[in-house]
This record gives structure tokens, sequence and C-alpha cells, in this order.
């Protein structure tokens, strides 16, 4: 398995905006490269796991995609490896956020059900049982642990008493979380949607037509937009029409591409908060979990060389069985208790035919 990855280590949001995929391109990236590919695409990334050559891979980004920007690369072993690592919550901007490990899921059943995980499964099958096992073992899940989670602490520190807040994309995994962390905080929430039949699992919510969010700026304090719309959803020209009545508004966009006109933060009395501008609260986080990180390295190391043992295992099991019965009871017994030294041993193997 290989990888190519762009992430906020590596891009801004504004870089990472030209990456940001929608489901079609998603579909038409992995059917143009052979054997199919898993598209992972959130906030902060946009990853690409393939079995096909390198070459392959990046043609199609280009034909699917012209105007993306460079991929890192990562190759057989270091995609594995970072697959690992990303599930575990150790490559997140918020270390330990729960989002991640239901994105890879998302992205890896989507691969699966149209048929383009091919050589992929038993990987990601793998990673979440890791992330899973990461995160009941070690506290990387503790404190602030989702962008949710602080763009929520936001709202509550804007104002004093009552605040009224506008969710905008509360349909999504992140906007849902949001909502239910506002409601919980004793925020008011209007949540808009374009569905009739709407309804985000919070009985204190209220709903109300998407068409109407601009309307709706006039008695929110605080707007959190998170849609996977690819156009702006707040436009600096009609949002001003409707917050010039001097009342300060913090808005917060968790969108990418972004959800609203960057003209937004220097309206009047109007604060914009975009995706990369949570760095400082997730280091503080990152820094209160750091024994955790430490411990959930540790568990990512051990299940990727229980993987790796697994898929060694099958490769060479042919020439193990012809080792006879008391080696092939000494190789299977070193997979149990040295995975990594298990590998090498079947690397020798199959060197030496």
């Amino acid at each position: 398995m290989k990888c190519l990855s762009l992430d906020h280590n590596k891009a801004d949001a504004d870089v990472r905006r030209r990456a940001a995929f929608s489901s079609s391109r998603r579909t038409a990236l992995s059917d143009g490269i052979a054997g199919g590919a898993v598209v992972l695409v959130t906030c902060n990334r946009t990853e690409i796991y393939f079995c096909a050559e390198r070459e392959n891979a990046e043609r199609a980004l280009v034909q699917t995609a012209p105007e993306a920007p460079p991929f890192s690369f990562y190759g057989e072993g270091d995609a594995e490896k970072h697959l690992f690592r990303l599930a575990a919550g150790l490559c997140s901007m918020l270390v330990g956020e729960d989002e991640i490990l239901g994105q890879i899921r998302g992205a890896y059943e989507e691969a699966r059900l149209n048929g383009r995980s091919k050589g992929m499964d038993d990987a990601f099958q793998a990673a979440l049982a890791c992330g899973k096992k990461v995160r009941a073992q070690t506290g990387i899940s503790s404190y602030a642990c989702s962008l949710a989670t602080l763009a929520a602490n936001e709202v509550f520190r804007f104002k004093e008493g009552e605040k009224r807040a506008l969710v905008v994309g509360a349909t999504g995994q992140i906007g849902a979380s949001v909502l239910k962390n506002l409601v919980s905080g004793g925020v008011r929430v209007t949540a808009t949607s374009r569905s009739h039949n709407f309804s985000a699992g919070v009985p204190d919510a209220e709903c109300a037509p998407y068409a109407e969010r601009y309307a709706l700026l006039r008695g929110a304090d605080a707007i959190v937009s998170c849609t996977a719309s690819p156009h702006i959803v707040f436009e600096a020209e009609k949002t001003a029409k409707h917050c010039g009545d001097g009342r300060p508004r913090l808005f917060i966009d968790l969108a990418v591409p972004p959800d609203i006109d960057p003209r937004v933060g220097l309206l009047g009395n109007c604060r914009l908060l975009g995706i990369d501008g949570f760095r400082a609260a997730a280091e503080e986080n990152n820094a209160k979990k750091r024994s955790a990180a430490e411990e959930a390295e540790k568990i990512a190391a051990g299940c990727l060389a229980e993987y790796s043992a697994g898929e060694a295992a099958k490769r060479c099991a042919a020439r193990i069985a012809a080792l006879g019965d008391d080696k092939k009871k000494a190789a299977y017994a070193l997979k149990k208790s040295d995975p990594a030294a298990f590998c090498a041993y079947c690397r020798a193997l199959e060197e030496n035919g």
C-alpha cells in the first residue's frame, strides 16, 4: 500500500481547499487508479491510499483535479505506519481527536462498497482496531478532544450571560457534535437544514430552513458553519446587511473549503475564526496529553508489528510449512512473541528462496 497525502502540517486551509474533493471527484479519482483507492477527505487533510504504482496515482490525481497542490508520498511500509498513527489520533492537529476514526472508517467503507479497496482491506481493518485500542487503553481522548469541542468552548467564552448560536451544517458529524456541545453548555441553538425532515437529535435545538440563514444572523451571537458546500455559505455583502446593529458576533468556520467569506472578519464588531485559528488551543491540549500520546505511539507500533507479522505469515505460509513441524511451530511461536523478529525471519526466507 502507498499513500499521497496533504495535511495541515504541509498546507494552510486555503491550499487544502483545492484538495477538498467532493464525493463525485473521490469516485472519479478512485476509478482512475488501477485497482482503486481509498480517498480520505477531512477538514485537515486529503489522503489517497492505493496499491498501484505511484506514477499511476499521481497521473489520476492530475487528471481528476488539475488544480490540486503537490502531495507528499508514503511508500510501502511507511503508508501503513502513517495510517496506523493516523487512526490512533497521533497525526491530527488536535492529538486524540474523536472524529478521525469515524472519518477513516467512512472513507474505507465508501471504497469497499464500490469494490475499490482491493489489497487494502486488512490494513484498514487493523488500523481501525488499533484506533479503538488506543482510545480504550490511554487518556489520549481526554480534555478537549475534537474541533467541535474547541469551537463550542470559543462560543462559551465569547460573551457573558445568555447566548444564541446559529449552526449551519448540523447534519454532518462535526456540526452535530458542535450542536450537542453548545446545547449541553446552555446555549440556545438554531440549526439550519436543507431538508424538511431534518432532526438534529437534540430536542432543545430549533430547526430553520437553510435559505433563512442570513435573516437568522440578526438574532445570533455566534455562528458556526461546517457544511460540505463547495460554495461560500456566508458572503460578506449579504452578511453585512444583517449584522449592522453594532452587536458583537463570533463567526467560526470549520469547513474546508471555507464556508465564510474572509471579508466577514473585517466587518465591524464581527470576529472570524477559521479552522487553522485553533492551532494554539490544539497545542495547549496536546501538551496536556503528552504522556498519553507516548503510550499511544507504543500501542500503534505494536499493532502495526502484529499486522505486518500477519501479512508476512500469509506470504510465507508455504515456505514455513515446508520447514517441518518443529520449525513451523517455532516460527509461529516467534510470530506471537516477537512480531518484528518474525517479519525479519520471513524476509530471510523470501530472500533465500
